[in-house]
């Protein structure tokens, strides 16, 4: 029998063995089968899994800085995939399970990327598409049990089963003792607002770094567990909802989906959550909509506890007692209300919700504080691990709306003259693969990332974001507009689901709006609309003149420049499909002026 020394926890294959060591018989990934039944692995199935796997890969002459690529969703074979490849010393790549053949033959051409673990049938065939382009790649294997002619496609189940049989557990352990944790664990390639993404150089001190300043800043229960959502592939999900959890031992269910979102929370009851602003959004119009059918007394009950709760939020965010008799009414409505919804939705457990990739609205963030969910909205970038910011328990520091909290341990910040957020710390990247040029002009030589956002930072050192440095709209008249500020009020509106302002050199502001058709459509049936065609709805003259009225509301609070002058609606949403949106849905503004450039000038024709 094999006894057990621990591992320095520098790198995360490390961290894994000890905590299968800790937690052998722990569930530590869910995921629904075919028959919508949770199916779960221990921290010792996985562990099984990720021996197997790693043998195979030295089997195939894996050697410590060769690269493998993984281009899936959510599924425990990504984590066995990721520890597998770390364990040999290769570094792995994430592709986004969405990209298309030509920009997952961008990402593997770029890496050099030797093997690509697959989800299933989209992302072979758009590898086999692109066949000739891939002049590195040696092998693909295929999670999903795929039979394929190709010798280049190799199915999961038998990269186990031959890596079973060829165990050289003696070599992983001795290559993950053996590891530079200053060398490359991964690669992860920015979205790519403009121009090719860039492949960021996350080493392994980077990762592990990470994991801890997160955990420091933001202690949490072992043995908890989360409801994951966000992609894999993206930084943000890798270091707190999945190499975070792992430290802690903890339990992660994988959702399909958000349409599967409440149905999965409702299920697990998670302490722990990390989505992006669209999800609490969504949730928060689910329930205003189901409010909206309510009786008249259901509808003034509710408002009269939102009232309550916006009196004592100054108290709840600064963890502070609510006087009396303010108290009082406000631990009443819990009973009666907040305690029902949080059960409702599935976050009657939740100890913290974690929010980052986009500006949240200090409305929504409001209505969850009220009703007892922490949210803490944070910052970062691929390039720095990703965290940097984060607002923590309110035990701990207050939490302040409308800004990513304060900075995280061992984590410096400043602002350029500019306004250009820097930040400094052991989780920014090691550069930008084979782009040597690119690196030197975002980190300085004494370590401060130059980060492309626009923010200020606060007398407690809270950093508040107010646009991309790219994105910001110079009018005309000169003055500087921030238009994901704008973009983010007017999101908030319960009939529109997207929206890209425009106005760059130009005399006043115009808008491309996306409404959310099922809210649409309820209020037009209510005015007696019976035409639910998208294309034919948002022509009608009713319709346009209600988002006049929403535009015009939702100016108010702007000054004039930043004001929507004119608005056209869009019958189709926009989509990474089209190009418009990057894998973690931000708008590529340039290719959406692009794409409706005939409709933008006829907003701009006097």
């Amino acid at each position: 029998m094999r006894v057990h020394q621990p591992y320095e926890e520098t790198t995360i294959p490390g961290i894994f063995r000890n905590q299968v060591e800790k937690s052998r018989d722990i569930v530590f990934l869910k995921i629904r089968d075919a028959d919508k039944r949770w199916r779960e692995y221990t921290y010792a199935d996985i562990s099984k899994k990720v021996d197997a796997l790693a043998s195979y890969f030295l089997k195939k002459g894996v050697q410590p800085g060769d690269r493998i690529a993984i281009y899936s969703g959510n599924r425990p074979e990504w984590v066995v995939s990721d520890i597998a490849s770390l364990a040999v010393g290769a570094a792995n790549v994430t592709v986004y399970p969405t990209n298309s053949g030509p920009e997952a033959e961008y990402i593997l051409t770029d890496s050099g990327s030797k093997i690509c673990m697959c989800a299933g049938k989209f992302q072979v065939d758009n590898l086999l598409g692109e066949k000739d382009r891939l002049g590195s790649l040696q092998e693909i294997i295929v999670f999903d049990d795929i039979g394929y002619d190709d010798p280049l496609v190799v199915n999961f189940s038998d990269a186990i089963r031959i890596g079973g049989e060829n165990l050289a557990l003696d070599e992983i352990d001795r290559r993950i003792r053996g590891i530079d944790v200053e060398e490359t664990a991964t690669l992860i390639y920015t979205s790519g607002t403009t121009g090719n993404p860039k492949g960021a150089m996350l080493t392994h001190s980077n990762m592990v770094s990470n994991v801890m300043q997160f955990t420091e800043h933001h202690p949490f229960p072992e043995r908890g567990t989360c409801v994951s959502l966000l992609p894999l592939s993206h930084a943000l999900e890798r270091t707190v909802g999945y190499n975070s959890m792992m430290k802690e031992g903890g339990t992660i269910a994988y959702t399909k989906g958000s349409d599967t979102l409440i149905e999965d929370l409702k299920d697990i009851r998670p302490v722990l959550g990390l989505y992006v602003p669209r999800v609490l959004e969504k949730i928060y119009e689910g329930v205003m909509g189901q409010l909206e059918k309510a009786p008249g007394s259901k509808k003034a009950l509710f408002k009269a506890a939102m009232n309550a709760g916006n009196a004592a939020l100054p108290y709840i965010l600064s963890n502070r007692p609510i006087p009396f008799p303010l108290g009082w009414v406000y631990r009443a409505f819990d009973k009666l209300i907040y305690s029902k919804l949080r059960k409702a939705l599935g976050l009657d457990r939740i100890i913290s919700l974690g929010i980052g990739g986009a500006p949240l609205s200090n409305e929504i963030n409001a209505f969850f504080q009220i009703i007892g969910v922490e949210v803490h909205v944070g910052y970062g970038l691929t390039e720095t691990s990703p965290m940097t910011h984060l607002n923590s328990l309110k035990h701990i520091t207050p939490i302040k709306l409308g800004t990513c909290g304060p900075p995280i341990p061992r984590t410096e910040c400043r602002i350029a003259e500019d306004g250009e957020i820097m930040v400094r710390g052991p989780q920014v990247m090691k550069g930008y693969y084979n782009r040597p040029e690119e690196t030197a002009k975002v980190i300085t030589k004494d370590g401060w990332f130059y980060t492309g956002d626009i923010g200020t930072i606060d007398q407690d050192g809270y950093l508040t974001i107010t646009d991309r440095k790219k994105d910001i709209i110079i009018t005309a008249g000169g003055k500087n507009v921030a238009p994901q500020v704008i973009e983010g009020m007017f999101a908030v509106h319960p009939l529109i689901e997207q929206i890209a302002v425009v106005g760059d050199k130009r005399k006043y502001l115009v808008a491309l709006i996306v409404p959310c058709f099922s809210e649409l459509t309820r209020w037009a049936q209510s005015k007696g609309i019976t035409e639910t065609d998208p294309e034919k709805l948002i022509a009608n003259p009713e319709v346009v003149g209600k988002f006049s009225e929403v535009v015009d509301e939702q100016n108010r609070s702007l000054g004039r420049v930043e004001q929507i002058k004119r608005f056209t609606l869009i019958h189709r949403p926009f989509s990474q499909e089209s190009g418009e949106l990057t894998p973690t849905l931000k708008v590529k503004r340039k290719v959406v002026m692009a794409n409706y450039s005939d409709i933008i000038e006829e907003m701009y024709r006097e």
